[in-house]
C-alpha cells in the first residue's frame, strides 16, 4: 500500500492573511492531484476562520493553470 505524500507551499502570509496551497498526488488515475487552496484570516497571530477550496485537476489541466496565471 502506498502512503499518499502531501506537500505545501506559502503564497501570502501578513499579519492578517494567509494563503496556502497543498497538494498530492491522487493514487489513480495516476495524472490526477488533488490541490488545495487555504485561505486563513488571522487575529493576533492566531487563525480566527479560514476557507479550504480543493480541486481535482489533471497534470495538463494544471499546466493550463499555470499558463492562464503567467499570462496575468
Amino acid at each position: 500500500m502506498s502512503s499518499v505524500q502531501i506537500q505545501e507551499f506559502t503564497v501570502k502570509d501578513e499579519e492578517a492573511f494567509r494563503i496556502r496551497v497543498r497538494y498530492w498526488k491522487a493514487i489513480s488515475p495516476k495524472d490526477l492531484n488533488s490541490i488545495e487552496f487555504v485561505q486563513e484570516c488571522m487575529r493576533d497571530g492566531e487563525v480566527d476562520f479560514s476557507s479550504t477550496y480543493n480541486f481535482l485537476m489533471t497534470d495538463d489541466e494544471i499546466k493550463l493553470l499555470i499558463k492562464g496565471l503567467e499570462s496575468i
